[in-house]
This record gives C-alpha cells, sequence and structure tokens, in this order.
C-alpha cells in the first residue's frame, strides 16, 4: 500500500490514515472480515434482497469493470500497539505486517468490497482507496461512526451501538472482571443466538447491556429511536456522554452494582402469592425496565441530569458516595434476608405496576423503577427502612 495521508484526530484520538492499495493486498487484508459481514457483530452484509439494490449493483460491477473509481473503503483498526507511528507519507509499505495481530472491521463499504471480490480475477493490480481508522479502543471508534453518520440514515444510534459493541462486549466483561473479580464466576452475558434463557440472577442479553449503554449515555428511561427528531437528539448526547473522561469506567461501576444487586435480590426465594409480573427476587432485574431503570437513575446520581457539565472533582466525589450507599443498600439486604422474607415488598410492586397507565406500559414501568432507585441511592440511612416497598411507591 501506498500512503496518501496521515491525519490524527483530536478530538476522538483516532489516527486516519489513507492510503491506495492493489486489489489483490486488500483482498489478503479484508476478505475475512468481508466473509464475517465486517467482522463487526450486527453489521449488514451485503443486501441481496432488495430489486433495487439489486441495479445498483449491477451499475456499479459494470462501472467498475470500465474503470471507475469507488470512494475509500473505510477499515476499522483496533490494536494497543501498532506501527503505525512509522509510517510516512508517500512510501510504500506491507499493509499485512503493518497491521498483524490487529483486529480489523470494514466500518464503511461493504457493497463496495462485494463489487471487488466478484469481479477480483482479472482485476488484481487494479488500485484501489482503503482509508484505515486506527484506535485502542472500540468507544473511539463508537464516537467516530455516530460522527461519520450523522446527517445520513443507514443505521440509528441503537444500531450502531449494537454493532460496535460486539467489539465493546470483551471489553466491558474484562473491565466488568477487574473491577469486581468476585462477579467472575457468577454472571454470564450472552447473545439471542446462544438460545440461552435467563433462568437465575446474573444472566444477561447482549441486547440487554447495549440497551443499558445507551440508556447510560443519554441518562433517559425512554429510549426511542423510531421518532428521527429525538434520535438525532440521542446521537449528540451519545457523543457528548463517550468523549468524557472516565465515561466508560462509570459504566463499568454501575453495571457491576447492578449484577450484585440483582444477586442479592435473588437470595430472596420466597414466592409472592399474589398474582404479578414479580414473584422472587431474581425476577426483578429479569426485566429490562428495572436495569434501566436502575442504570439510568444510577448515571444521573453520579453525573447529574443530561445538561450538567459537572467537574472531574464532582463526579469523583458524587461516585464514592453511590458506592458508599450501595454498599449501605447491599448490607440491609444480607441483614434482612435471615430476619424478614418479606424484605423486598414484591407484592407492593406488583400492585405498583397493576396500577400503571397501560398506554407505554413499558416507559412508565422504567419511569416508576427510576423513581424507586434514585430515592434507594439518596436515602441516608438506609438501615432504618423495614421494606423496600417504601421505595416502590415513590
Amino acid at each position: 500500500m501506498r500512503v496518501i495521508a496521515i491525519d490524527k484526530d483530536t478530538r476522538s484520538e483516532c489516527t486516519s490514515v489513507l492510503t491506495d492499495m492493489l486489489l489483490e493486498e486488500y483482498k489478503d487484508l479484508a476478505f475475512d472480515s468481508f466473509n464475517a459481514n465486517g467482522n463487526f457483530e450486527g453489521q449488514r452484509g451485503v443486501i441481496t434482497k432488495s430489486a433495487a439494490a439489486a441495479r445498483i449493483r449491477k451499475r456499479m460491477q459494470d462501472d467498475f469493470c470500465r474503470g471507475t473509481i469507488f470512494p475509500q473503503v473505510v477499515l476499522g483498526i483496533q490494536t494497543e500497539k501498532t506501527h503505525i507511528e512509522k509510517l510516512q507519507e508517500g512510501k510504500e509499505y506491507n499493509s499485512l505486517e503493518i497491521f498483524s495481530g490487529c483486529t480489523v472491521s470494514i466500518i464503511d463499504g461493504m457493497q463496495r468490497s462485494n463489487i471487488y471480490f466478484k469481479n477480483f480475477s482479472g482485476n488484481e493490480k487494479r488500485k484501489i482507496r482503503v482509508e484505515f481508522w486506527v484506535a485502542d479502543n472500540s468507544e473511539k471508534l463508537l464516537y467516530r461512526m455516530l460522527v461519520l453518520n450523522t446527517g445520513q440514515t443507514p443505521w440509528n444510534t441503537r444500531r450502531q451501538i449494537e454493532v460496535i459493541y460486539g467489539n465493546l462486549s470483551k471489553n466491558i466483561e474484562n473491565e466488568l472482571y477487574k473491577i469486581y473479580p468476585e462477579l467472575k464466576d457468577k454472571i454470564d452475558i450472552y447473545a439471542i443466538d446462544d438460545g440461552k434463557r435467563r433462568t437465575q440472577a446474573g444472566k444477561y442479553h447482549k441486547s440487554a447491556i447495549i440497551e443499558l449503554y445507551l440508556g447510560f449515555n443519554i441518562r433517559n428511561v425512554k429510549i426511542n429511536v423510531s421518532d428521527e427528531l429525538a434520535e438525532e437528539y440521542q446521537r449528540f448526547d451519545v457523543m457528548e456522554s463517550i468523549e468524557k473522561e472516565g465515561s466508560f469506567s462509570i459504566f463499568i461501576c454501575i453495571l457491576g452494582m447492578m449484577c450484585k444487586l440483582d444477586l442479592a435480590f435473588s437470595e430472596y426465594g420466597k414466592k409472592c402469592e399474589e398474582q404479578g409480573q414479580f414473584t422472587e427476587g431474581k425476577d426483578i432485574f429479569a426485566s429490562s425496565t428495572a436495569c434501566v431503570g436502575f442504570v439510568v437513575a444510577s448515571a444521573e446520581y453520579i453525573l447529574g441530569k443530561i445538561s450538567v457539565d459537572r467537574s472531574k472533582e464532582k463526579i469523583v466525589e458524587k461516585c464514592d458516595d453511590y458506592k458508599k450507599q450501595m454498599f449501605s443498600i447491599l448490607k440491609a439486604l444480607e441483614n434482612n434476608k435471615a430476619i424478614n422474607e418479606d424484605y423486598l415488598s414484591l407484592e407492593i410492586l406488583n400492585a405498583k405496576c397493576a396500577g400503571l397507565p397501560k398506554t407505554r406500559i413499558g416507559d412508565e414501568m422504567r419511569i416508576m423503577f427510576k423513581d424507586a432507585f434514585m430515592s434507594m441511592l439518596k436515602y441516608v440511612d438506609i438501615a432504618e427502612i423495614l421494606s423496600l416497598g417504601d421505595f416502590w411507591r415513590e
């Protein structure tokens, strides 16, 4: 490959390397990622079912064979160690050696790559343009993708986070176990395709974690990506949150506390005699509404409302207060386990949920749980509370 330009994006802390290379080199570098639908979990593959897409693809194929130059394909490179600091503009390098051992993902260009590979024979020596976005973690690539897609409509925000999350999942689990090593053998985050169902506390779908990550960043329980205007506001809220230093570590802290609370609730095995959604402790966080409510309440407690820009010192102070309060809540649950089996007050929780407006019941339950968990976080002497029913009634 020949390096055309190297630029540092100081905002997202990514490095852009614009190159041209022979098609055969591109195939060696990106063909495996292409076959894995871009090597991004959730990435759209080649569009095959649309008649219009088939016509456009045929036109692209004809144009390519007649010598058309396509816009550059964009590859995301996530790596902690690269040799890109050695690259110089105007010089040629072997991309396979430069990016050896790195995770290569096709961020933009699946349809163009399909044309390249379908017409590879006879065009091996054709030059194509390839741009690399290099970052040391997936958060920076996520920020880059959100910025690039603003004003376009290929994916909504949830879709983009879901796609990037495929590369974030390992980071999240690693960081979770680094901060909370005691959770390593108790937590399981699995994909929907795994065919697993939650039968006990500590088990979560990846899609549920995606929703929590989005809720954390926008600090709103009403995660609505179907409305175009709401979508654009959410996009910018996510971008502003991601770029703040320490944001990811705060999310991990909150996620870990949610897991601990889930496990603590599950220790209360007495079944609620009254009919309702929540029959025993493990059922509370089996509901995504409770998970979102807890995460958003926690994020707001530490970071403030979405329009608030707290200082680093204030955030550290609030985070310390949060951890102390969560420790008190967990201690109260442990102390009451043997002496008050009705401490969770599930009958009150079920009655509260039953009385909520049935229109948009999911949003109503998220708001209810957010208010309840926020009250728990703000109550100074949690040990004096006789049951959690005081908070479910909020």
